[in-house]
């Protein structure tokens, strides 16, 4: 194969002493696209743990990581589950010690974990032609913090995989409310109570 490979051009900053950086878009509106919420694991390194992890360890890794959520692997590196900050930190892992009747060190991540079978699921290709506001309809409809993206698998047609995942908590930090107040405030305290668990 002989291919020709053309070089980019290359801009002199010999006399540039700083550039600004670009930055992600952190406020959005309810026209956007719904796509600006998506964590693609396709373009960003997956934030996992073991469903054999002790949920103490779990607690520390996710502390470090300093993040909201982790998703939840098998050995074969197959996603079982969600779990989220205040399912580590909240009184889930001491009630799944008690009724198992054991000490909370034995609870294991997949014990407290959200597993996929109870987590909504949208399609890609729904993702990309919605809008924020369409985003905001379906949590409040679903009364979920997280809503998994499946993709269509190009080698095997028939499957789906995990493309990645929207996080309400993530939308009502970003939703930006100086547009249309009285419309948004209505939205924004729905999306609160469906974070919050108040349904």
């Amino acid at each position: 194969m002989n291919s020709v490979f053309n070089a980019l051009p290359v801009q002199d900053l010999a006399r540039t002493g700083a550039l600004p950086t670009a930055k992600p878009q952190s406020h959005i509106g309810s026209d956007d696209s719904a796509v600006h919420l998506l964590r693609d694991f396709a373009e960003h390194r997956l934030s996992v743990l073991s469903s054999d992890m002790s949920v103490s360890e779990a607690r520390l890794w996710m502390r470090l990581a300093d993040t909201s959520f982790k998703v939840v692997e098998n050995q074969a590196g197959d996603c079982l589950g969600i779990l989220a900050i205040e399912d580590v930190n909240g009184e889930k892992a001491m009630s799944v010690a008690n009724r198992q009747g054991v000490p909370l060190k034995d609870v294991r991540v997949r014990d407290i974990m959200r597993p996929i079978s109870e987590l909504p699921a949208i399609h890609y290709r729904d993702l990309r032609a919605a809008t924020v506001g369409d985003l905001v309809s379906t949590f409040r409809e679903v009364h979920e913090g997280y809503l998994l993206v499946l993709d269509d698998d190009r080698r095997q047609p028939s499957r789906s995989f995990l493309r990645g995942l929207v996080c309400a908590e993530e939308l009502l930090q970003r939703l930006d409310l100086a547009i249309d107040l009285d419309h948004r405030a209505t939205k924004f305290y729905e999306i609160v109570h469906v974070v919050k668990g108040g349904f």
